[in-house]
């Protein structure tokens, strides 16, 4: 597992190494919806928010902030941070590191694919009344978080052109450890170079 850290690492470094002062940069801020629980859900029917018995939908209002820096058109690595109001009503964030890879771009639509390791963490369950124990988190005695570290970790984004520096963005994002999430945000580019295509509109300033 050490060795696949460094791997990683090793990999963006090589990422955003060339060129970094002048590459592409963005920010981007997103609203986080709802989700789709895929673990065994033993604490579904005591959810705060829409409780059921072995409910697969699930509802985390929250924000996540994005920072991203190309290392060449089609290639970069991004830091994300998401804190959610969990299905208990208590606060859970996540933090994620990627290398993303850009699928396609034509016009004014792209789409991109990110992976990379994602920290979970949240204000613990253990003292509700009612939880049962899923051995997803790691609990340690008297914290008051417990956590989880996705070593295994995926973003997908769709993005929509609206003006020389802006884009309108949807995400398929991993909400949980075993959830998946979708969020709609805005995405602002410092710097953006043009794709040199055809059908494309011009990104340089």
């Amino acid at each position: 597992m050490k060795n696949i850290i460094k791997l990683f690492f090793i990999l963006s470094l090589l990422t955003i190494s060339n060129g970094a002062l002048k590459a592409q940069q963005n920010i981007s801020l997103s609203l986080i919806g709802p989700g789709f629980d895929f673990g065994d859900k033993e604490n579904s029917a005591i959810y705060l928010t829409m409780p059921g018995k072995d409910k697969a939908f699930v509802l985390e209002p929250g924000v996540r902030f994005g920072a991203e820096v190309y290392g060449n058109p089609a290639t970069s690595f991004k830091f994300s941070q998401s804190v959610r109001y969990d299905s208990m009503h208590k606060l859970a964030f996540s933090t994620q590191i990627m290398i993303r890879l850009r699928l396609f771009q034509v016009y004014k639509h792209s789409m991109s694919f990110g992976f990379g390791p994602t920290a979970f963490y949240r204000q613990t369950w253990a003292k509700i009344d009612g939880y049962t124990d899923e051995k997803v988190y790691e609990t340690k005695n008297d914290s008051k978080f417990q956590t989880k570290i996705n070593w295994v970790s995926a973003e997908l984004e769709y993005n929509y052109y609206i003006s020389k520096l802006n884009d309108l963005s949807f995400s398929v994002i991993h909400l949980q450890p075993e959830a998946i999430g979708f969020a709609l945000g805005f995405k602002h580019w410092f710097t953006r170079k043009s794709s040199h295509c055809n059908t494309c509109p011009s990104f340089r300033n």
